[in-house]
């Protein structure tokens, strides 16, 4: 069955908001979902499926379809008036439950999302693997076959190719949010307020802005991290994420926003 028709058939019990957010690694995901648990009335999880699969090191989109489910389900005895997940669904889960949930796709600048893996990989490898379809997708599309590279350089290319191919997220969920536009007390007002359909108090949003998760205070700058990239990890890097990145609004070589072209 495919994504649609599984879609198709989840029935939600209860009239409280469902939402749910796609989001590649690093991206600040368990920061937002701390922010969206804050309020009384809201119940947010973070990376569930994780937990229900333990101690697999992988999940699929059956897994995934399970955890939509048990949410779409729990009525959790009209306690909550909105419950939703921040990191469990892939990005064709966000668009093909769009209308049923509230759905989002978080987003980060691409070159801190590949330094974090650069960073982590070594010693956590968990969820890292890069399944079959995807090696054909990216031997099809960049002509690149990521068996003949490094496990580092592997993992690399298969985080980009994944960066490239959330830009068929625009105008199919309902919201982009870039975590980097959630330092601003105003958007975090409009985020959660749409994810939740509740409007959050403002002592909430400031006291999450003030208690980061997982931030080190002297991060280095864009251009720093692509300084560090491989000769042949920043011409991938400059190369292939382009378009994608300023669909976005990023620059490649820089901590400035630009204007998203689409």
């Amino acid at each position: 069955m495919d994504l649609a028709a599984q879609a198709a058939s989840i029935e939600l019990v209860g009239n409280h908001r469902r939402f749910l957010v796609a989001r590649m690694g690093y991206t600040g995901s368990t920061w937002l979902a701390k922010l969206l648990n804050s309020h009384l009335d809201v119940i947010c999880t973070h990376e569930q499926v994780v937990s229900r699969v333990h101690p697999r090191k992988s999940f699929s989109a059956a897994d995934v379809f399970e955890l939509v489910r048990a949410i779409a389900w729990n009525t959790y005895n009209g306690a909550y008036r909105a419950a939703g997940d921040v990191g469990s669904i892939f990005l064709g889960h966000a668009i093909a439950l769009r209308g049923k949930f509230t759905t989002a796709l978080l987003m980060r600048h691409p070159a801190r999302l590949l330094n974090a893996r650069l960073k982590v990989y070594p010693t956590y490898q968990h969820f890292a693997e890069i399944e079959s379809e995807t090696r054909v997708d990216i031997q099809q599309t960049w002509d690149i076959d990521v068996s003949k590279l490094s496990a580092l350089d592997r993992r690399f290319v298969g985080d980009l190719f994944t960066f490239v191919t959330q830009v068929q997220a625009i105008g199919n969920v309902d919201f982009i949010i870039r975590i980097e536009d959630l330092r601003s007390a105003d958007r975090c007002h409009e985020i959660s307020e749409g994810l939740t359909g509740i409007q959050y108090d403002t002592a909430l949003v400031l006291r999450a802005m003030s208690a980061p998760v997982n931030r080190h205070t002297a991060a280095a700058t864009v251009r720093e991290i692509v300084e560090r990239f491989t000769p042949q990890q920043r011409e991938w890097y400059q190369r292939l994420l382009r378009d994608a990145a300023q669909r976005f609004g990023y620059a490649l070589d820089s901590d400035e926003a630009i204007a998203q072209s689409a």
